[in-house]
C-alpha cells in the first residue's frame, strides 16, 4: 500500500515538474549544448510539431527548414526572445510506451552554433522558458479553441449555403407543383366538358337510330 502511494505521489510530482520548462543539455551534431526543454502528456508528437511550427511560422512569420532532427530558423527575430536575430532550433521527442510524454527541446544560438546558456545569457534563457511554459499551459488551448472556431465557422457557412440552396429548390418545386395542380385542374375540367359532349353525341346518335 505504501509503495503504491509512493508511486502515485511520484507520478504527481513528475506531472507538476513536467509542466515547467527546465534548463538542460540537448544533443546536436553529436555534441551536447545548453538549451531548454519541457515535458508534458496528453498529445501526439506530430500534433505538437505542427502547432509549434504554426506558432513560429504562421503567427511569428519566421521561415524554417528541417535539419538533422531539428526545425531551424536561422538568423531571424522572434519577438518573444527580443529584437536580436537568433538561430532558433526546435525538436519534439516522444516518450516510451510506458511513459507517453512529449518533450519540446529549444535551442537558441547567437550565430555559429554559439548557443545561449543560463550563466552568460540568463535573460534570454528565461524568455525561452517563459515561451515553452506559455506554449504548453495556454497556447495549446488557445490553438485548439481557434481551430474549433474555424472548423465550426466553415461548417456553419457551408450549412448556410446548403440551406439557402435547398430553400430555393423547395420554392421552385412548390411553384412547379402549383402550376402542375392548376394544369391538372384545367385538364380535369376539359375532360369533364368533353365527356359531356361525348355523352350528348351518343344520346343523339341513339335517338336517330
Amino acid at each position: 500500500m505504501k509503495k503504491g502511494l509512493f508511486f502515485i505521489l511520484m507520478l504527481l510530482g513528475f506531472a507538476v515538474y513536467a509542466q515547467t520548462a527546465q534548463n538542460t543539455q540537448i544533443e546536436i551534431n553529436k555534441v551536447k549544448v545548453p538549451g531548454v526543454s519541457i515535458t508534458f502528456a496528453g498529445y501526439e508528437v506530430d500534433y505538437i510539431q505542427n502547432v509549434l511550427q504554426f506558432r513560429f511560422e504562421k503567427v511569428a512569420g519566421l521561415k524554417g527548414s528541417n535539419s538533422k532532427g531539428f526545425r531551424v530558423y536561422p538568423a531571424q527575430v522572434f519577438n518573444d526572445f527580443g529584437f536580436i536575430k537568433y538561430d532558433i532550433y526546435t525538436s519534439v521527442d516522444k516518450g516510451t510506451k510506458q511513459a507517453k510524454f512529449v518533450t519540446i527541446n529549444l535551442l537558441v544560438s547567437k550565430g555559429n552554433e554559439n548557443f545561449v546558456n543560463p550563466v552568460d545569457d540568463a535573460e534570454v534563457t528565461e524568455k525561452m522558458k517563459d515561451f515553452l511554459n506559455y506554449f504548453v499551459s495556454d497556447y495549446l488551448k488557445e490553438y485548439e479553441r481557434s481551430q474549433k472556431i474555424d472548423q465550426l465557422t466553415k461548417s456553419i457557412s457551408s450549412l448556410e449555403k446548403d440551406c439557402t440552396s435547398l430553400t430555393s429548390e423547395l420554392e421552385k418545386l412548390r411553384k412547379d407543383l402549383t402550376a402542375l395542380e392548376n394544369k391538372i385542374k384545367d385538364k380535369d375540367n376539359e375532360l369533364s366538358k368533353k365527356s359531356n359532349e361525348l355523352n350528348k353525341a351518343k344520346d343523339e346518335l341513339e335517338s336517330i337510330k
